[in-house]
């Protein structure tokens, strides 16, 4: 309420100054046709009520109306007397008037149109970015843990650009023998309880459901010891991971590298050589997780499959 009384006030205040405006210009011109006699001087004069009235509506159109009315009164009163006229002049004043009010009425009503046109608009265009951020908020977000995903990834790229990072690669061990065992709804609710873990544990802001059971945490600027904290918090609070199903204990193999993002196709090989560090968790028996400091070198020689991962 108190924005919408400012804002009421910043109005008003504004058609005060273009009805003074409207006023001074049309004070100008008439002082121009007595200066310099200009013949047929109203056609001046209804111009500039004409343009006012486009530019700032009723009220510069009704100041610059008055204005025009009181000069041909005095223009077409006998001796200048404002208030007595012939006959023929009399007729002349009623055609003025009548033709500055329908001026001024036609001219302020397009302008109450367009504003209101204009104003229509802007609450479209409003809407509609509403609209696209919720959309793009729903097109980033993973449907099942309510995680980032894949678009909010390639979006947040240039998040991480010349900054140290750790990425790290992750995936639940067996997830495949408990879905076949206990069903994708039991699979749902693991994959639920490990995007909390992960968030409560790295923050909702880096981390990314990468695809099916597979994970990807980035986070800038942590030290090695910190993130190593949090990756053993994110273990325990795993395995308290239970469902009304049977099924055996929720663990998880990853794979990790620290380094700084200096090309813009670091993050990648980044996310290469720690997916090749899960690959090597996964060998030393799952429930693990290797890290290693970032190598480029390394990260381009090792092979890729069609997602540009080694494959496990």
């Amino acid at each position: 309420m108190l924005f919408a009384g400012k804002a009421g006030t910043t109005d008003r205040n504004g058609q005060i100054m273009h009805m003074l405006l409207a006023l001074a210009v049309m004070l100008l011109l008439v002082a121009a046709v007595f200066l310099f006699n200009v013949p047929n001087p109203n056609m001046l004069l209804i111009t500039g009520l004409a343009v006012f009235t486009s530019l700032y509506g009723f009220g510069a159109g009704i100041v610059c109306s008055a204005v025009m009315v009181v000069y041909s009164m005095y223009f077409f009163s006998e001796g200048h007397s404002m208030f007595v006229y012939s006959a023929l002049n009399l007729q002349k004043m009623a055609v003025i008037v009548l033709g500055v009010t329908l001026t001024t009425l036609f001219i302020g009503n397009l302008k109450r149109r367009q504003e209101e046109a204009t104003r229509k608009l802007q609450e479209i265009n409003e809407t509609l970015v509403k609209d696209n951020e919720v959309l793009e908020a729903a097109s980033a977000t993973d449907d099942l843990t309510g995680m980032h995903n894949r678009f909010a990834l390639r979006r947040d790229y240039n998040r991480f650009a010349h900054r140290d990072v750790h990425v790290m690669m992750l995936d639940l061990d067996d997830f495949k023998g408990i879905n076949d065992r206990f069903g994708h709804s039991t699979g749902d609710y693991i994959l639920r309880k490990m995007g909390q873990a992960m968030v409560n544990s790295f923050g909702g802001e880096w981390c990314y459901r990468y695809g099916g059971d597979e994970f990807l945490v980035i986070m800038p600027d942590i030290s090695e010891g910190d993130f190593l904290g949090r990756l053993e918090g994110m273990k325990a609070k795993v395995q308290e991971i239970k469902s009304d199903s049977q099924h055996p204990p929720v663990h998880f193999s990853a794979g990790y590298v620290h380094g700084v993002c200096e090309l813009s196709y670091d993050l990648r090989l980044m996310m290469h050589q720690a997916d090749s560090n899960l690959y090597d968790a996964k060998e030393l028996g799952k429930d693990c997780y290797v890290g290693r400091a970032f190598s480029r070198v390394f990260a381009e020689s090792l092979p890729q499959d069609a997602d540009g991962f080694g494959r496990r």
